[in-house]
């Protein structure tokens, strides 16, 4: 394997656990301050505008969301979006 395609592969992999880690965050910081919230994934799901089970998905972070989504979580959190992923 030439040095430009091992280099690609792990540009890849770094952005795959990078990413990984972004999603792991998000699902961390979205159930927290949900119930922090005090509102059930339901509850929140209504207020937010998303079904309840994308946000079960987000939580276990099994779903990659769209910015605007993230916008919208955060809004119905009164966070800022940066919130959710630091």
């Amino acid at each position: 394997m030439s040095l430009i395609v091992g280099g690609l592969i792990g540009d890849i992999a770094c952005l795959t656990l990078s990413m990984d880690g972004i999603q792991q965050r998000l699902a961390k910081n979205l159930a927290r301050l949900r119930r922090e919230a005090g509102m059930s994934q339901e509850a929140f799901a209504d207020h937010a505008g998303i079904h309840r089970t994308y946000i079960s998905d987000l939580e276990r972070a099994a779903r990659n969301p769209t910015i605007s989504i993230v916008e919208r979580l955060a809004r119905a959190l009164k966070v800022k979006p940066g919130d959710l992923l630091d």
